[in-house]
């Protein structure tokens, strides 16, 4: 049995997990809200019917309220699938005060736990004779990713029980988005949606909203969501509007992030990654990543937004005038640094002249605010 020696600490909570899966090489990601002390962990190989596993045990530590909800929950263990590279699943368990964690496999891997700062650990698990697989994210651009994020938020925060929202308005400065049949500019129709939407979210929840960008200004897509991990927010709401090849596709549509739920998403993803500076680091971390503790609430979000906007919209516009193209997921830059539930919303084309026409509209564009709005509000609501 190997122990990693940490800080001591009182009883914390595990706020995330996250798998990062390669070529029999895959490293598993855990933050809690203060040290995780005491790290033990052993390995079994496979019998019979049962897989090998590499089991983690943390002292003193619960899984907190947002992954209890986020994970299956069976036979008093939260699972989190995986199913790729030999990795099967994560078995979660509260045993006697501490966390055990376990991790099955396929095959027997070697392992090493690492301390990434105080507040979360790694394992990592390569198969003997396989070399290391450098698609996957080290511990220091873990370490740089989790830098700038206030995990104990909520006791920093105090008796201040008001959401914290960060509103994206996509594009902006040289980077002028999509390109409309009469030259709208994207980024132009996502700001004005954008503060529209914050004036309402403050108004209706007496909520902390913060813009990542406040003007015709370029913003980096880390920095955006740097922005959102530092700030602690609860959501992060993207806004932009929608392109294709042709004129023909027209439609409302909202984003969480996992692999491409098409063709096209993947299309879209590809072009709203299109300023990303660090395109290798991106890339790794975009295929590595696995379900997370944000997963399924961002899901619930995207589903919430997506029903909320197509219905407002209908009852002014009528359906004839605001095509459903409902819930997708591709994997957004913006989306893959955020440690909170995150979306990204596309308002309708700009390449098909009725969805420019009313994109350009201040009702139109009142009228999807007011309902982005309604969605989160309700979201949050369910949340508590």
């Amino acid at each position: 049995m190997i122990a990693l020696a940490l800080c001591t600490a009182l009883a914390a909570q595990l706020d995330e997990l996250r798998v990062f899966v390669g070529d029999g090489h895959a490293r598993v990601l855990l933050v809690g809200d203060g040290a995780l002390s005491g790290v033990t962990i052993r390995s079994t190989p496979p019998v019979g019917s049962a897989p090998a596993r590499v089991i983690l045990t943390v002292p003193s530590t619960r899984l907190s309220p947002t992954l209890r909800d986020a994970y299956l929950s069976e036979a008093g263990r939260w699972l989190v699938p995986v199913g790729r590279g030999g990795v099967e699943q994560v078995a979660i368990a509260e045993l006697g005060g501490s966390l055990q964690v376990a991790v099955e496999l396929e095959h027997a891997r070697e392992t090493k736990l690492m301390a990434i700062g105080d507040e979360a650990v790694l394992v990592d698990l390569r198969r003997p004779s396989v070399e290391p697989d450098r698609s996957l994210p080290d511990p220091q651009v873990l370490g740089a990713w989790l830098s700038g994020v206030s995990l104990a938020r909520q006791a920093e925060r105090g008796s201040d029980p008001r959401p914290r929202i960060v509103v994206d308005p996509g594009h902006g400065g040289w980077d002028i988005g999509a390109k409309g049949l009469t030259g709208t500019h994207e980024a132009d129709i996502a700001l004005g949606i954008a503060r529209r939407l914050a004036r309402e979210l403050e108004l209706r929840l007496d909520a902390e909203v913060y813009l990542t960008r406040e003007d015709d200004t370029f913003i980096e897509l880390r920095d955006r969501a740097a922005m959102a991990n530092a700030l602690g927010a609860d959501l992060f709401v993207s806004v932009h509007a929608n392109a294709a090849p042709g004129p023909t596709a027209w439609g409302i549509e909202t984003y969480y992030l996992s692999d491409a739920s098409d063709s096209r998403a993947q299309d879209v993803a590809a072009r709203e990654n299109a300023t990303a500076g660090d395109v290798q680091l991106a890339e790794s971390l975009l295929e590595n990543l696995a379900m997370t503790g944000t997963h399924q609430l961002s899901r619930a979000l995207a589903t919430g937004v997506q029903q909320s906007t197509v219905e407002q919209l209908r009852e002014v516009y009528g359906s004839d005038q605001i095509r459903d193209l409902g819930v997708k997921t591709a994997r957004f830059y913006v989306l893959v640094f955020t440690r909170m539930p995150a979306i990204l919303y596309e308002a309708s084309f700009l390449t098909n002249d009725g969805d420019e026409m009313r994109l350009r509209q201040p009702l139109f564009q009142q009228t999807t605010a007011e309902a982005i709005a309604t969605a989160v509000e309700a979201h949050l609501e369910a949340s508590r």
